[in-house]
């Protein structure tokens, strides 16, 4: 069990959070990391389209919006493009999303410094969504690096959330974690036993508090062009890139004040376009409306099929772990307690948070974790011989070099890798000469980022295009937890 002090990240689509954990003799106490309090620090950055202009990020820009949005390019969701090749220009400048990524983080790392002199961001461990991929894992690793802050660990936000509230959960032998945020919904399913978490499936999906905001604005506008008279009215999708920002941004406001009042929203939308200002009324019945259909058509799919991959039912779930920025809907939590009718649901008081204090407990455990499912190659008789091992390789494995013969005179040589239970996972094809005594090599080995990199080589090759490796990268890999570090 390590000492000393630990910081964890949440980078979320909407949110970041940031929390301190102090773990000593005694145990340990966490501190939120905030923005102007106990608030995490909002993912927006502003970059001036003229030279000379200051940078500006999180609240300052959510407070302001309307006005910076003359002189200042702003950008919001950067998770979401990490991974992609997207490219933002602003003036002269282009942008890509690691780069305004490291922005933000150094930003927060300067608050951090100004406003808690004794908390060092020179490190801290990092959670990511379940569905993340390679490169995405690649991209937030070289911003955070970039902002000078070195990446202790990852681990997936869902399983990051029950360490946070294991304390809650640990009666329990089979506990489901639904992490809903502002771009992501991430599920683990956990077998709970003394001093350990296994995590039996997980799963996520591209969907999230954003979504809300962008259908609640569509039909804001639609409300909007009934209070107008418009002789060819613009649909949403039309409208300037600034009008659509604001109204998706009143939308957000709207959203957070119905679900922590239940009641109507009223408020004037200004200089909305062709439509000038207008004062809207977002009901109750209408906002559920919006909500209810992405919770039916998206969250409860996901549900499904995260249970599905754990040969689960819901009467199977002993307990229900709800955290994240999106989970104070009503709707949300009426229709999961719907789905688990028989299950405890434990619901934090301070449900953005847990994410990021979880990303700070993995770092005290000290990366003792294994892999839950073991991954390997499906053999032509429909066997599956095994790579990486379950309980006995993890994080920092390393297979040196498997050798494989062919066993048919081809051109190509097809490798599909599967877990143990022959679910399929990626597939790869190596240049062959067709000689049945070719062999091809294989190396793997499990990296920080929880993905399992494999490289394929055919030194059988002659031409130096043919002979180079094939790698292979896998992100769905499941782990156990050994937890008995933590009090």
């Amino acid at each position: 069990m390590q000492k000393g002090s630990f910081i964890g990240i949440d980078f979320g689509t909407t949110n970041t959070s940031v929390v301190r954990v102090f773990n000593d003799e005694h145990g340990y106490k966490t501190v939120n990391l905030g923005e102007g309090g106990d608030y995490p620090f909002s993912s927006i950055v502003a970059i001036p389209r003229q030279n000379g202009g200051s940078l500006k990020f999180g609240r300052d820009i959510k407070n302001h919006r309307e006005e910076l949005s003359s002189d200042y390019e702003i950008f919001t969701s950067m998770k979401s493009f990490l991974g992609t090749n997207k490219e933002f220009k602003v003036g002269d400048h282009r942008y890509s999303a690691t780069e305004i990524t490291t922005l933000f983080l150094k930003y927060i790392k300067d608050y951090i410094s100004r406003t808690h002199p004794d908390v060092d961001l020179s490190k801290a461990g990092l959670s990511f969504p379940v569905d993340f991929s390679p490169e995405a894992r690649r991209e937030l690793r070289t911003a955070a690096e970039n902002a000078g802050i070195k990446v202790n660990s990852f681990l997936s936000e869902s399983t990051a959330a029950y360490f946070a509230n294991r304390k809650a959960g640990q009666a329990f032998s089979k506990v489901m974690v639904l992490d809903w945020g502002g771009g992501t919904f991430d599920i683990s399913i956990l077998e709970l036993k003394k001093n350990s978490i296994t995590e039996t499936a997980v799963f996520g999906e591209r969907v999230g508090g954003d979504d809300i905001d962008f259908a609640l604005a569509k039909r804001v506008h639609a409300e909007i062009i009934k209070k107008s008279e418009v002789y060819n009215p613009v649909a949403f999708e039309d409208m300037n890139l600034a009008s659509k920002d604001y109204l998706i941004s009143w939308c957000e406001k709207a959203k957070i004040e119905i679900s922590n009042t239940e009641d109507d929203y009223e408020s004037a939308i200004y200089n909305y376009g062709m439509y000038g200002t207008k004062s809207i009324t977002v009901s109750v019945n209408l906002f559920n409306g919006v909500v209810e259909p992405i919770i039916k058509s998206r969250i409860r799919k996901a549900v499904d099929a995260a249970l599905g991959r754990a040969n689960l039912k819901p009467a199977s779930i002993d307990a229900i772990v709800i955290v994240g920025g999106s989970s104070n809907l009503a709707s949300y939590e009426e229709a999961i307690t719907n789905i688990f009718k028989d299950s405890q649901v434990i619901l934090p008081d301070k449900p953005q948070w847990s994410t990021a204090e979880g990303a700070a407990l993995m770092q005290i455990i000290g990366g003792n974790f294994k892999l839950n499912n073991s991954l390997g190659l499906y053999l032509s008789d429909g066997s599956i011989f095994p790579i990486l091992k379950e309980g006995e390789h993890g994080v920092g494995s390393v297979i040196e070099t498997l050798s494989f013969s062919l066993t048919e005179d081809t051109q190509d040589a097809h490798f599909n890798f599967a877990n143990e239970d022959g679910v399929m996972f990626e597939r790869a094809t190596i240049p062959t000469k067709g000689y049945l005594n070719e062999i091809i090599r294989l190396s793997a080995r499990i990296d920080d980022d929880q993905i399992a990199r494999i490289q394929l080589y055919n030194n059988s090759m002659g031409d130096l295009q043919h002979s180079k490796p094939t790698n292979v990268e896998v992100n769905k890999l499941t782990f156990y937890y050994d937890i008995s570090g933590l009090k």
